[in-house]
């Protein structure tokens, strides 16, 4: 094995504010020094010409004047890890063999993976920097950074995304993302990076192409991002034996075990500037307000009888785990609770009354689940799993099923009025891997942007599918077969719609041949304003196209 030591991503940018900005990247080793070198923009080509023994050496003062250098701390991220699922690239030949071999469980390999990060303050505002990372000889490319714009920068573009998760078309869409707008001031990512939180390769280097790192090249070096918790962030109890996806499975409530669930790599990875799972920062005179609005993900297989029961989903327990709590899956429970009188929405409703959120330019709202989708996702409701036990003549457990009832969706019952209430301008939404948008009778704007080449397709009422639902044993009201659970109805694109077999325009986009995203755009002058844009993967060399857009405020 090499020791060099081998740059696993470019660097990115985080935890933007008015006189900073965070710079982390990773490596494949602990390096023995790290260092973020930046300087004005106008030194760039200097500083692009400097060797990585150059940028970390003591005389970089005298190399380069002008620019700041800062020792970088590394961190191991110990969850990381592969298996006989995980696509490796052909250089990872160590890797391969162990997994071949049998070595450790037989089934996954730790892998070493070290995040490393400094930040770089004392930026004038407005003012572009370019910068550098280096580590035991190695560099990163020439990038830019910046502190947060100030409240009354003349323009502002945001890049709207979420749900990746290895999708083949991610990649192109996202050069092509840059290509139809110049670039973005952040990323406002609705979670769901990869579909397994501890294969490295899913992050890194997945040999298909699409890992999420490498599908964001471009970007994520000269923007910052800001994102919230999805259920692809969450990975279960591991097991002997078990691989990273069957780990993934088996998230626990945090009652029942302390190591129920974790989400390890993602806070390591994304750490949060408030230390919470939900945060609230003012970017550029836009108040960006993150929820964690997720549940553990579970199929939705579910047996009348409790002797045909062979698996746990998100409606029923397995026949053959009944008497071992820990071995049972609790249905889709929710991560981090948002009912009201939780530590969330108690948060929630101290930032919606703040002078930061009334201040400023505009108000917007980012989360994994949101209260109005036609998604598949919609379903069950939002709604802490209410658990059945079923049993025989002598008290026997003989089954357990889980309702989701309509009355307790915490999204549409506790949150939205909390939303609507304060006048929010726009709500992002993700889970259900399609485009679709929906107006309520107060102004608030909920976007679904989550399509990314794979679609689990839409629900309109009226149209031509239905999402599948338990049996008659189950509530019936409580499992909508098509449309929004919150009631709206959604918005046909302004420019570009979809026709439908009849040439109707749709109110949706949901094709495994194209991928979506959209942009916020805030400009002195012109307001505010989300487009939305289409890319075809039959025709990859043509330019995205504009489909919908509509204004805000």
């Amino acid at each position: 094995m090499s020791d060099e030591i081998g740059l696993l991503c470019e660097p990115y940018l985080l935890l933007p504010d008015e006189t900073g900005v965070e710079v982390a990247w990773v490596t494949d080793r602990r390096p023995r020094a790290s260092r973020l070198v930046f300087a004005p923009w106008e030194l760039a080509d200097r500083l692009e010409q400097l060797s990585p023994d150059e940028l970390l050496g003591a005389s970089i003062g005298g190399e380069l004047p002008g620019a700041v250098w800062v020792q970088a701390a590394s961190t191991r991220l110990s969850a990381m890890a592969e298996d006989r699922e995980s696509v490796l690239p052909a250089r990872l030949v160590d890797l391969r063999l162990a997994l071949q071999s049998g070595e450790t469980s037989g089934v996954t390999v730790p892998r070493e993976v070290w995040r490393i990060a400094a930040r770089a303050t004392g930026l004038e505002p407005g003012r572009a920097y370019a910068y550098r990372v280096a580590s035991s000889g190695v560099a990163s490319d020439v990038a830019h950074l910046s502190a947060a714009p100030p409240a009354d920068s003349p323009s502002l573009r945001l890049l709207l995304t979420s749900d990746h998760q290895l999708g083949a078309t991610v990649p192109a869409t996202m050069q092509q993302a840059i290509a139809a707008t110049g670039g973005f001031d952040a990323v406002l990512y609705a979670g769901d990076f990869v579909n397994v939180p501890d294969r490295a390769s899913e992050w890194f280097d997945d040999a298909r192409g699409s890992a999420f790192f490498p599908s964001m090249r471009g970007i994520l070096p000269n923007t910052p991002m800001l994102s919230v918790v999805g259920n692809h962030e969450v990975q279960g109890m591991r097991e002997a034996g078990a691989t990273l996806a069957e780990s993934f499975e088996n998230a626990l409530p945090l009652a029942v075990s302390p190591d129920g669930l974790s989400l390890s790599n993602y806070e390591m990875l994304f750490p949060s500037p408030s230390g919470a799972r939900f945060f609230a920062i003012t970017f550029g005179g836009v108040r960006i307000i993150a929820l964690s609005a997720a549940r553990v993900w579970r199929s939705d297989r579910a047996a009348e009888h409790p002797e045909d029961r062979v698996v746990s989903s998100r409606y029923q327990e397995s026949r053959d785990v009944l008497d071992d709590p820990l071995a049972q899956r609790y249905g889709s429970h929710i991560i981090d609770d948002l009912s009201a009188g939780s530590p969330q929405y108690n948060w929630l409703r101290r930032e919606l009354r703040s002078p930061e959120f009334a201040e400023a330019r505009l108000r917007i709202v980012v989360m994994h689940e949101s209260p109005h989708s036609i998604g598949v996702n919609a379903m069950p409701h939002f709604a802490h799993p209410v658990r059945l036990e079923e049993r025989d003549a002598t008290g026997q457990v003989t089954g357990v099923r889980y309702d989701y009832p309509s009355s307790e969706n915490i999204l549409l019952r506790d949150v939205a009025p909390l939303l609507e209430a304060a006048r929010v301008e726009l709500v992002i939404g993700g889970h259900s891997h399609l485009w679709s948008r929906f107006t309520s009778p107060a102004g608030v704007h909920y976007l679904e942007t989550s399509h990314a080449g794979s679609t689990h397709g839409a629900f309109e009422s009226g149209g031509g599918r239905q999402r599948a639902r338990p049996p008659r044993l189950w509530n019936a009201h409580d499992a909508l077969a098509q449309g929004d659970p919150g009631g709206l109805t959604p918005i046909v694109p302004s420019i570009r719609p979809r026709l439908g077999p009849e040439n109707q325009p749709l109110p949706y986009v949901a094709d495994p041949e194209l991928s979506v995203f959209s942009v916020l755009t805030v400009s002195a002058d012109a307001g505010a304003e989300v487009s939305s844009y289409v890319v075809d993967s039959r025709t990859p060399d043509a330019p995205a196209q504009l489909f919908d857009a509509f204004p805000l405020g």
